[in-house]
């Protein structure tokens, strides 16, 4: 039986984070595709549709025997076109972005009241939450995240004299958690905004280091991991562009810049597809650590031991 309210450390927070997803990982993901799934696969077929297009009036251009501003001339041509698939993909990315950002939170605090959820429950629980995710990110927009860059700057200005690179390391992962506990506070009590923020900060200084050495964790696990697999497609691109090279018989500029282009384009919607799915392992990461900080403060477990009675033989 996963807890969500107790007390840890941090090798706990870390490993909690990994317990949860052996435990509700099936159930996590599959309601997270339900939900998020139908956004994301119209995103990466909107971009291959584009990608397309281009790619196909670049090398119509190189082809033929056209002036050299042919192009130009394509782009302008189908201008609308770019344009309109640019918004609807910031837009789609918008929204799946919030709802990346939600999920895990409504997640984990419906966890906290019931073991028994389904889809129907979280995506009530959306309706109810997602006028205040659009509040917290459009004030993020203009509050925290102004102040945050300032900070940031300040780091790469003392890089030339080697306190910045440290300060950097350190900086990233306490401003995400920061802003995540925030979230977590602010979507889970309902408190406002600078409450929220301030409670946030109240618990980064209670445990900062723990809390930042869990999340640096977490984010060098996510680039690891999405680093290596999204290399694939580009290692065997340029494999393939390579062997062309070897053979001045069968080589064909063409078709050997195609598959470069097409193993860029793996490469990058395989990045979007995995960067929000493995970006669930930082954002449970930090609800693990949020509801073990409230433990700490608010003592649940007495009353979630009762509410455990009964249960422990199912």
């Amino acid at each position: 039986m996963f807890q969500l309210f107790k007390k840890r450390n941090f090798n706990d927070l870390i490993g909690d984070t990994f317990i949860f997803f052996k435990l509700y990982g099936k159930h996590y993901f599959k309601n997270y595709l339900i939900i998020n799934g139908g956004f994301l696969l119209v995103l990466l077929v909107l971009v291959f549709f584009v990608f397309k297009i281009f790619y196909e009036g670049l090398f119509s251009g190189l082809n033929s025997n056209m002036p050299e501003n042919q192009f130009e001339a394509f782009i302008m041509d189908n201008l609308v076109l770019f344009l309109g698939s640019g918004v609807l993909s910031v837009l789609l990315l918008l929204i799946i972005t919030m709802i990346s950002y939600l999920y895990p939170v409504v997640y984990l605090d419906l966890l906290s009241k019931t073991k028994e959820f389904d889809t129907n429950d979280i995506i009530k629980r959306f309706k109810d939450k997602i006028g205040r995710v659009i509040l917290f990110f459009i004030l993020s927009l203009v509050i925290a995240l102004p102040f945050l860059g300032l900070l940031f700057m300040l780091c790469f200005l003392l890089v030339f004299v080697l306190i910045g690179i440290p300060m950097l390391l350190i900086m990233i992962p306490a401003a995400s958690a920061w802003l995540l506990l925030s979230f977590y506070h602010y979507i889970a009590t309902d408190a406002d905004y600078f409450t929220s923020l301030s409670k946030a900060m109240q618990m980064l200084r209670n445990k900062f280091w723990p809390i930042v050495g869990s999340t640096f964790i977490m984010y060098l696990i996510i680039q690891t991991i999405v680093g290596i697999i999204s290399m694939i497609p580009y290692v065997i691109g340029i494999f393939s562009a390579f062997t062309s090279f070897q053979d001045p018989n069968t080589f064909d500029s063409q078709n050997a810049v195609s598959i470069m282009m097409i193993s860029v384009m793996i490469l990058f919607l395989l990045s979007v597809l995995l960067n929000f799915f493995m970006q669930n392992l930082l954002l449970v990461n930090n609800g693990v650590i949020y509801y073990s900080l409230r433990e700490e403060a608010e003592n649940n477990s007495p009353k979630n031991d009762i509410d455990l009675i009964g249960t422990q033989s199912e």
